[in-house]
């Protein structure tokens, strides 16, 4: 691959630069060891904020290098000011290998991602259902312990804020997952996600609809919506059959 087939055009325009310079920097470090370079996640939604969220990729190598990755972290300081997340770099072994112990993030990348170079290796993905469900329940559990700690660590309401914002894009990717163990598509709007949910659900998740537009200062009844729109999920994933 070369520096022209870097393909951008599905991209936002206001990430489209950032991304390019991304797929650049890759191409001239990894030279023939990179296969595919995709955006994925938030940046690909209507409601993409990108003040607050940052562009999320996956580079998959022929082979895993950490020689490349030490060569890539000096330019950390400069992604993270165009808001690019470091990328994920797996190979394409390592994606086959993880179907049944990561299924929840390779569904959202398979769900939600556009392609900057190389072959699409992501649409082809099989899961098994038990595999999701399982993650599923892992990681709704996962973020109530998390959020009981991270309550425990804000002395000011100010950081309140922020623990809810990082809970949110973890729970949208859990509630992908669950809209498809119930063969249901998964809307590119994360409200459009959280009213899918609902209508599954019949009932309402009102802390996790207010989640999606965080105030600087959260306070604690958000909080407790939140975690206790959470343990409802959680109770809902636990008893769906697979």
């Amino acid at each position: 691959m070369d520096k022209s087939d870097i393909d951008v055009s599905s991209l936002p325009q206001l990430v489209q630069a950032p991304v390019r310079n991304l797929a650049q920097l890759l191409l001239d470090q990894a030279s023939d060891n990179l296969q595919v370079l995709a955006v994925f996640g938030a940046a690909l939604t209507d409601d993409f904020d990108p003040k607050r969220m940052p562009v999320r990729s996956v580079a998959v190598l022929e082979k895993m290098d950490l020689a490349l990755l030490n060569q890539l972290r000096s330019h950390g300081p400069r992604l993270g000011r165009q808001r690019l997340q470091a990328p994920l770099f797996m190979t394409e072994r390592y994606i086959d290998q993880s179907r049944d112990s990561f299924p929840v993030e390779l569904l959202e990348i398979q769900r939600l991602h556009a392609m900057v170079l190389g072959q699409d290796c992501f649409e082809s993905l099989e899961f098994s259902r038990p595999d999701v469900r399982l993650q599923c329940e892992r990681e709704l559990k996962t973020n109530l312990i998390t959020l009981r700690q991270g309550l425990l660590s804000a002395y000011k309401d100010t950081l309140i804020a922020p623990l809810l914002s990082a809970a949110m894009e973890q729970i949208l990717r859990v509630l992908r997952a669950v809209l498809w163990l119930k063969e249901l598509d998964s809307p590119p709007n994360a409200a459009a996600v959280v009213l899918a949910i609902e209508g599954l659900l019949d009932w309402k998740l009102p802390g996790l609809k207010n989640c999606l537009s965080v105030p600087a200062k959260a306070s604690f009844k958000q909080f407790e919506q939140v975690y206790r729109d959470i343990e409802s999920l959680s109770k809902y994933v636990n008893e769906i059959s697979v």
